[in-house]
């Protein structure tokens, strides 16, 4: 156990580059149909030893499906599962070494933290002398020493999900599913605990596989996002890749907010692409699988834009236009401003004592041809 507790050196995007690493759990072209309806669809999935994958996407994507065939609690219709390469499309799930932590987190009220932690080593035999020492060790990990004869009823909504997060880590898991399981705390103690489940895994290297629709869990805890639709993986890659290069309309709006407009290439010089957006002309960079000449969908990110009074120029490219609307965040606010018909959000970041733009305001638009985003008009990846 202690010699578990170690640093993750590695940087973020070295899951997708190190094809040598062998994968924990491999899917491969795995289908499920449930009351009729088509749940996955030739799905296939690698995660490798030690990486932070998240499956991420709306309601009915078959993000939960995933998981719960991974736990065992259901099997394909038609493909293959495996767990460090042995076949487990029939494994019953005690025989998965998985650590399992769900929206519910299920501790037992009768019990205090340290026996809530210590069952599961005592379900599965370990010696009686053991015990104590992981226990102990994993409650310093998520810095519950102090609470380890408390009830459940005695600790607080994050607590009683480090309890949780514990008991499933203390066996040593080949692989820890993680279902949605900060959806039940309140928005700044869910902030704080994608940290402190970021930082534990980074301690462990624990492989591990989360179940989200948040955006936000997703490009804070882990190594690779898996954005799910309608039962396939339409994009995986890194948080900064997936945000940055999403490839489709759906990710792009997905993972973040986005302008997306439909446009057509008139000319490529160099890395240089000029666009048409109705009657406007935007510069883009292009991207490596651009065609030469056609239609594509493209996206600007809000806070990619800049807004200035009219006539202001920043940038390559420059629009002008009029403020609709605007909603004040705190520290941030949003402009909705339509330009030639279209709306355009930005996002802007003002300074104390900057004056703020109003509805019916003439303002300009600016942002770089690296900031544009071409992409592919739907097609999975």
């Amino acid at each position: 156990m202690i010699a578990a507790l170690r640093r993750h050196e590695a940087p973020m995007d070295h899951f997708a580059q190190e094809s040598h690493r062998k994968p924990i759990l491999r899917i491969e072209g795995v289908t499920k149909t449930l009351q009729n309806q088509h749940v996955l669809q030739d799905l296939h999935l690698e995660i490798a030893e030690g990486e932070f994958l998240t499956l991420l996407g709306p309601s009915g994507c078959g993000k939960t499906t995933t998981l719960n065939m991974v736990a065992g609690f259901l099997q394909p219709d038609s493909g293959n599962l495996f767990l460090r390469g042995v076949a487990a499309n029939t494994l019953p799930p005690q025989k998965r070494r998985l650590g399992m932590v769900f929206q519910s987190w299920a501790l037992f009220p009768h019990m205090s933290v340290f026996d809530n932690v210590a069952y599961g080593l005592r379900m599965r035999g370990f010696p009686g002398s053991e015990i104590p020492t992981r226990v102990t060790a994993m409650l310093d990990m998520v810095r519950l020493s102090s609470a380890k004869d408390k009830f459940p009823s005695q600790l607080s909504g994050g607590m009683q999900q480090r309890v949780a997060l514990a008991r499933a880590l203390v066996t040593e898991p080949d692989l820890l599913l993680l279902d949605e399981p900060l959806s039940n705390l309140d928005a700044a103690l869910r902030k704080d605990m994608q940290v402190e489940i970021k930082r534990i895994h980074e301690r462990l290297k624990v492989t591990t596989l989360l179940v989200t629709h948040s955006q936000e869990e997703a490009l804070v805890m882990s190594d690779r996002i898996a954005v799910m639709r309608g039962g396939r993986i339409e994009r995986i890659a890194s948080p900064h890749t997936i945000y940055t290069d999403p490839h489709t309309a759906f990710v792009c709006t997905f993972v973040g907010d986005a302008n997306i407009f439909d446009a057509t290439i008139e000319s490529i010089s160099g890395n240089t692409a000029a666009l048409r957006v109705g009657i406007q002309r935007i510069l883009a960079s292009r991207a490596p699988r651009t065609d030469d000449r056609g239609a594509v969908q493209i996206a600007i990110r809000p806070e990619n834009v800049t807004i200035g009074r009219q006539g202001e120029a920043r940038g390559d490219n420059t629009l002008e236009g009029t403020v609709e609307d605007t909603i004040f965040k705190g520290s941030n606010i949003t402009y909705e401003v339509n330009v030639a018909g279209r709306t355009l959000q930005v996002l802007d970041l003002p300074k104390v004592g900057q004056e703020l733009y109003q509805r019916k305001d003439h303002v300009s638009l600016s942002f770089s041809r690296e900031s544009v985003i071409l992409l592919d008009g739907g097609r999975s990846m």
